[in-house]
């Protein structure tokens, strides 16, 4: 019995595989943006070559603004690494049960969070390093205190992605 169940839900997680594909292709189609799909290996890192000590992957420092195709491919991603259930709640988050629901000026602050979703203790522990040796600590109480901890330890695990963001932010000004 228990086979059939694990059978079910890898069926369930093929077809959401499979409806998000089509979502792309038919965003692809509403916006005839061929040139674009097709020329992002070029634009975007490969994720599949990323290297295997970096538990987190950086976001790109480009400041463009992102599309609809753009953030979607970073959460499908994210979704296949295992985190589908973070990427829903980052969308609900953000105000929406689905990307395009989302208002296209979050794109980036929800891309960037994004890239932080499987974020760890150790993760945060080292962004927090890079912080006080570049003698910003002085703002990171402001960053604790937007999500609801004063130290490390009673940070809530669902807000480590926001809060590993935000030091990076942090670190690149």
């Amino acid at each position: 019995m228990e086979d059939k169940a694990q059978l079910l839900l890898d069926g369930a997680k093929g077809f959401r595989s499979l409806a998000e594909a089509l979502e792309l292709a038919a965003e692809v189609l509403r916006t005839q943006d061929l040139k674009n799909l097709l020329g992002q290996k070029d634009i975007q890192p490969d994720f599949f070559e990323a290297q295997a000590s970096q538990a987190v992957q950086e976001p790109p420092k480009d400041e463009s603004p992102l599309s609809l195709i753009d953030v979607r491919k970073i959460l499908a991603e994210k979704s296949r690494d295992g985190h589908t259930d973070q990427v829903r709640l980052l969308l609900q988050k953000y105000g929406a049960d689905k990307l395009s629901a989302i208002d296209p000026s979050h794109y980036r602050n929800l891309a960037d969070e994004a890239f932080c979703l499987g974020a760890t203790l150790e993760d945060l522990k080292a962004a927090v390093d890079a912080i006080t040796s570049k003698h910003k600590a002085d703002q990171l109480p402001a960053i604790y205190e937007h999500h609801y901890a004063t130290c490390l330890e009673n940070l809530k695990p669902e807000y480590y992605p926001g809060f590993l963001r935000d030091i990076r932010r942090l670190a690149d000004e």
